[in-house]
């Protein structure tokens, strides 16, 4: 419910801030029509700003107009989905939300100067995909789904662990963006092979020693049958771990008085 109410209000936010509006045709011309802008309060629905969108200005505006459309048919859904799931109105959330500890700053600033698919490894047969070459199918499953969440990722960046002295590239870097925080997240099948094992177990003592939690800065995803990756228990895994991230006063709720 946390992680559904942070995407709500983020965007519920988001959308008052952005330049509204929406696309019609006339005389088979596009335009662009502005219902809201900031900044420019006599701009409304009544009174609306009409563009060619064809026009050098009109292309500007036309790309923000998009934007807008893009994050409220997000924010609908959600609140569909709400409003379908909880008899209880939505709550506000403080912004920018109170983090926990963070002792890495792994926060949206961090994910974006990460550079992905660092890993020197190429295997003989990768898994093409629109996410690059991957490793394996398991890994283009768990992209498939980090992008139906609707959540960022980067694929195999660097780290340097100073504990092991040695550099690994994590399976993916995930972005909460809401919330400003991002981890580490790893696929680790049940795999037999001695060398795979041995990397496993590097990987994860590095991660303890050099204070990557897990659960906030890493977030471990165990595959117990490889063969068939559980769809499932990866989405529970990953968004159990985005609503631990967020704690409960920063919701507001109806019956909780604020001072303003």
């Amino acid at each position: 419910m946390k992680v559904h109410a942070v995407k709500l209000e983020y965007r519920r936010i988001k959308l008052k801030e952005m330049i509204q509006g929406h696309f019609k045709t006339v005389n088979n011309r596009k335009i662009v029509v502005i219902t809201r802008e900031p900044g420019r309060p006599q701009v409304s629905s009544r009174h609306p700003r009409r563009l060619n969108a064809d026009s050098a200005i009109g292309k500007t505006y036309a790309e923000e107009v998009s934007k807008y459309l893009l994050v409220k048919s997000e924010y609908d859904s959600l609140l569909f989905s709400w409003n379908s799931r909880y008899n209880i109105a939505p709550p506000k959330v403080r912004f920018p939300i109170r983090q926990f500890a963070d002792p890495h700053l792994m926060n949206n600033e961090y994910f974006a100067k990460q550079a992905g698919h660092c890993g020197k490894y190429q295997p003989d047969n990768p898994t093409v995909s629109d996410h690059g070459d991957l490793k394996s199918k398991n890994e283009l499953i768990g992209a498939d789904l980090l992008k139906y969440l609707g959540i960022p990722f980067k694929y195999e960046t660097e780290i340097y662990l100073k504990e092991i002295d040695e550099t690994i590239n994590p399976d993916y870097l995930v972005d909460f963006y809401e919330i400003d925080r991002c981890s580490y997240l790893e696929i680790l099948g049940m795999n037999d092979k001695s060398n795979y094992s041995v990397t496993t177990a590097t990987k994860i003592n590095g991660f303890s020693r050099d204070k990557y939690r897990p659960g906030r800065e890493v977030i471990y995803i165990v595959l117990y049958d490889k063969q068939n990756f559980d769809r499932d228990y990866f989405v529970s895994q990953v968004l159990s771990a985005f609503n631990d991230m967020i704690p409960d006063e920063a919701l507001i709720w109806k019956t909780e008085s604020v001072a303003v």
